[in-house]
């Protein structure tokens, strides 16, 4: 076996290419960035501003935040390991730099740190707007005030009381208090200085990271330190306890756990079956190396568009390219078929010569169908439809490029490849002898269809999407149901250019949400603006003690009316005419004790503010939606409902890119032969393909999805490569050309089957519906390309004639 000398434009040529594999693979490494956020693959809503907020609020830090639960048999068991606990992973290093705040119970000298941000401004917490402070300054007010104080000074808190009053004859402080003990959530209650649950069962920590809940590579070893110091802590403990968590970091993290396991074991699985194959039928390390060229080129390529266009690659995506090594082989894997089985006299060059158009074809074809995903309204499906794109063409270009220049002028004979070649010309030349046995199979395909179609269901529930682990998300509503039970998919935000501006839009929705409450559309709200509100509610509240001039007269004589002595608030009068300080903001409770008071109601939105509301009960979502629409810059973020909303669109959008896709490559075919009967030969079985496939996948009870019905262009796409193949051998003087091009086909689709259905075992329901579908498609187009080409090609009765002569000799 010897080769022909490399020119030296060759060695140029390979030169270059090095070069290039160098740059591309210097870029991928050095930009290297993975996300696992599944909202790239849901759709974005018609109004863009609400999916980018929705968006913003998933990755901010409402989301870093953890929620660990110990459940335990008693009282004293739980703050014993809460405490335990919490001395463990603030004793991790590593733990403690990834935390931006742990709070197992209120902060130490809260008390104090309340009573120093709220008592000099007190003034600013009458009320929680202007006309309800002027309400309790008339005498009817004051006159309840002086009642309330009454009951509170022969109440538990009489302590308290007797001490703010003659500086607070309302009783703002206490009444304070009495709102902060439920900010937390309205299942939690404060035991010997621990966050307990009301039944003393379980013990609650918070835990908030800085870095992104998405962010696997950070959370990883922060989830594996949590649960390792638990099973410290539980092993120091006599009595049986269990941690329950809850936070979008464990679901993530999850899900690039399972999406690197599929990555390997479709890789691995797939290079392995590959390489057994070509050994098997080649019995070549050459081929084996060079079979790699394509696959190294396409991968890097599309890896390095992605990150070039949109900064990252999703896990998926990635997934999605392991899978492709099963595609970007084909090239090779048609070139060595023909170059092995046919043997033309020119060598190489002339495989590639005889094949160059079905070659061409069938990269331009398939990267057409990918292309329409460029049109899609999901973040997700135009990173894979770039990485798809920018990968085929690639493979396909190194493959004409390089590997013509790398093969051997001459090769070995193999007995198994003359054994196989044998079998499918017999196989082949056996089904055109039984057309009608033959039929049956597009006449199966039909009658599946038939009965499949319209079985199928369409699957609106999108969140099932990122529904990964059932025992996580049970575990997760299990924590959430002790701790809060306010709504995680519904709330409202007030968006602003600064926290002044969020507070007075806040200071609304709290209003118009209060308005609901009364109603009956809502149950309750949890709100910030009872303790902060807006700069501006603070002044104009208290400047309407400030600027009463009939107060002082007016309090005297009602307390006094009341029993009480009217010098005894003489402070607070004083107090009406001394310099107010400034007005209480986010920055001076932060930097306190008292920040976890306020923590979780700010989220940062890229250069602006919003301001959460959380809803617990929503009865008319549309009514309490009709009364925000009149607050400017409040928004009543519905986020499942946005996306229900959207699948009506997305699913229109995606029959229309289907329906593109496909006559892109029907268009392309045309142009290809000008010919009706081959180009009807070569579009009919993918057609075929994708009918059978959801008429399959409802027959197995799976409904249709966003991503599954978006498959179907890769069925139509990949599908028609084969029949390409069949059609331009069966046009060629070789009898040779029929059985390469079968034996290329049947390499090629059976390694995508096998590197797609490998995908479909996949843990991850993105991934697994791209895999099925993908599968079943590319296995029924396989199928149906010979079948087809025999029943609907003119050269039918010559090909009988030479098989029954065949058969003779």
């Amino acid at each position: 076996m010897t080769n022909e000398p490399a020119p030296r434009s060759l060695r140029a040529r390979y030169k270059g290419a090095l070069l290039l594999l160098a740059l591309l693979g210097s870029f991928v490494a050095t930009r290297f960035e993975v996300t696992a956020d599944i909202t790239h693959f849901l759709p974005d809503v018609d109004d863009r501003a609400l999916s980018a907020l929705s968006r913003e609020i998933t990755d901010s830090e409402l989301s870093r935040t953890m929620i660990l639960a110990i459940v335990t048999p008693n009282l004293e068991t739980s703050l014993r390991a809460s405490r335990a606990l919490e001395e463990a992973l603030l004793q991790d290093t590593q733990v403690r730099e990834a935390l931006a705040f742990f709070e197992a119970g209120p902060a130490l000298e809260i008390d104090r740190a309340i009573f120093e941000l709220y008592e000099p401004r007190r003034l600013s917490f009458l009320a929680t707007t202007p006309e309800l402070a002027k309400a309790r300054l008339t005498e009817e007010g004051l006159r309840a005030a002086a009642r309330s104080l009454r009951e509170e000074l022969a109440s538990p808190l009489s302590i308290l009381a007797s001490r703010v009053a003659p500086r607070d004859p309302f009783l703002t402080l206490p009444a304070l208090f009495r709102r902060l003990e439920t900010s937390r959530g309205s299942g939690l209650t404060i035991m010997d200085g621990r966050f307990v649950t009301e039944d003393g069962l379980t013990a609650i920590l918070f835990l908030g990271t800085k870095a992104s809940a998405l962010d696997a590579a950070a959370q990883a070893p922060l989830l594996r330190a949590i649960n390792e110091a638990f099973a410290d802590v539980a092993a120091s403990i006599p009595e049986t306890i269990r941690l329950d968590q809850s936070g979008v970091n464990r679901m993530a993290t999850r899900t690039a756990e399972t999406i690197e396991a599929d990555i390997k074991r479709v890789s691995t699985i797939s290079i392995l079956v590959l390489i057994g194959l070509l050994l098997l039928l080649f019995r070549s390390l050459r081929f084996v190396a060079l079979a790699a060229i394509p696959v190294v080129f396409g991968i890097l390529a599309g890896s390095a568009s992605v990150l070039f266009v949109f900064g990252r690659l999703h896990g998926i995506t990635l997934a999605f390219g392991a899978s492709l090594i099963g595609v970007s082989i084909d090239y090779v894997v048609h070139f060595y078929c023909h170059h092995s089985i046919v043997s033309p006299k020119g060598g190489p060059s002339a495989s590639l010569e005889a094949i160059k158009w079905p070659l061409a074809t069938g990269a331009v074809t398939t990267t057409a169908g990918f292309l329409a995903l460029g049109a899609s309204n999901l973040s997700g499906l135009r990173e894979i439809a770039c990485f798809t794109v920018v990968g085929l063409l690639s493979a396909f270009l190194a493959t004409v490029i390089l590997v013509p220049g790398l093969v051997p002028t001459s090769h070995s004979q193999v007995k198994a490849r003359a054994r196989w070649v044998t079998w499918v010309e017999s196989s082949f030349a056996s089904l055109g002898e039984h057309r009608r046995m033959l039929a049956l199979l597009p006449l199966g395909a039909v009658a599946i269809i038939a009965w499949g179609l319209p079985q199928a269901n369409w699957n609106p529930d999108i969140a099932s999407l990122s529904r990964l682990d059932p025992e996580i998300l049970a575990e997760d509503e299990r924590v959430r149901a002790k701790v809060m039970r306010f709504e995680q998919m519904r709330f409202v935000v007030a968006l602003g250019q600064n926290d002044p501006e969020a507070l007075e839009t806040n200071d609304l929705i709290a209003s118009a949400l209060d308005a609901a409450i009364d109603a009956g559309e809502l149950v309750a709200q949890r709100n910030v603006a009872s303790l902060l509100p807006s700069p501006k509610t603070q002044t104009l509240v208290a400047n309407v003690a400030r600027n009463d001039p009939g107060l002082p007269n007016r309090l005297r004589r009602v307390f006094g009316e009341e029993g009480f002595a009217p010098a005894a608030f003489e402070p607070f009068l004083d107090s009406l005419t001394q310099e107010h300080p400034t007005t209480l903001d986010f920055d001076a409770i932060l930097d306190s004790p008292a920040a976890a008071l306020v923590r979780p109601f700010r989220v940062h939105l890229g250069d602006r503010v919003g301001i959460l509301t959380f809803l617990h009960g929503v009865e008319d979502a549309a009514t309490i939606a009709d009364r925000l629409e009149e607050i400017p810059s409040a928004v009543f973020l519905r986020q499942s409902d946005l996306w229900s909303d959207a699948q009506l669109s997305y699913q229109q959008s995606t029959a229309e890119l289907l329906a593109g896709g496909g006559v892109a490559v029907f268009l392309l075919l045309i142009i290809r032969y000008r010919e009706p009967r081959r180009t009807l030969v070569s579009f009919l079985p993918s057609i075929l393909a994708a009918g059978v496939t959801v008429s399959i996948l409802s027959l197995l009870g799976r409904d249709l999805d966003l991503i599954s019905l978006t498959a179907l262009l890769f069925v139509v796409s990949m599908g028609v490569d084969y029949s390409v193949f069949l059609v331009d051998a069966f046009d060629e003087s070789d009898p040779k050309s029929v059985a390469a091009a079968l034996t290329g086909a049947l390499l090629a689709g059976g390694s995508t089957i096998i590197a797609f259905g490998l995908l479909a075992l996949s843990l991850h329901p993105v991934l697994s519906g791209l895999g099925l579908t993908a599968a079943v498609g590319i296995a029924t187009s396989l199928a149906l390309a010979p079948a087809t080409l025999l029943l609907l090609n003119p050269k039918q009765k010559e090909l009988s004639a030479a098989a029954r002569e065949k058969e003779r000799e």
